[in-house]
């Protein structure tokens, strides 16, 4: 489901994300054989590297 969609049936999101989007630009690629741990890793190491940890 897209953002567009999210907004147009939540018109109050809108105050929270003004840009329009949920996620900021960027991608992750991995091959079906990843694991949990992995992903789990992958979103922690972009807390630290984006200064949220």
């Amino acid at each position: 489901m897209s953002s567009y969609i999210f907004f147009r049936l939540c018109p109050a999101l809108r105050k929270r994300y003004p840009d329009g989007h949920f996620w900021t630009e960027g991608y992750f690629c991995a091959s079906c054989g990843s694991d949990f741990e992995r992903a789990l890793r992958y979103i922690k190491d972009q807390e630290i590297h984006h200064g949220f940890a």
